[in-house]
């Protein structure tokens, strides 16, 4: 059950507030914990969120991810820095014609 509660905990407490910075620390049990923050910067047509997590285990490894999200009126681009260093970029954009 705490598999499914951690994921849970976390989005639920990343999304809760728009154009605030937040982070959050879970511990588990075993003396690991997950700490996560988000920053979003929103004006002039442009949106950029930050979002940074940090796993530690019980034992001192570390490990992190970082993801950017870009939106303006070119679309959208989320660079992704995963735990093992990989970037991944993905670019969006939606055209609705009335």
């Amino acid at each position: 059950m705490t598999k499914f509660l951690l994921p849970a905990l976390l989005s639920g407490l990343l999304i809760a507030g728009s154009a605030q910075a937040q982070s959050v620390t879970v511990t588990g049990g075993n003396g690991g914990s997950v700490e996560s923050s988000r920053d979003c910067i929103r004006g002039a047509g442009q949106a950029t969120c930050q979002r940074n997590t940090t796993a530690t285990t019980a034992d001192g490894q570390t490990a992190s991810k970082s993801r950017t999200r870009v939106t303006n009126e070119n679309g959208t681009t989320v660079d992704r820095t995963g735990y093992g260093g990989t970037t991944t970029t993905k670019q969006r954009k939606i055209t609705v014609n009335r």
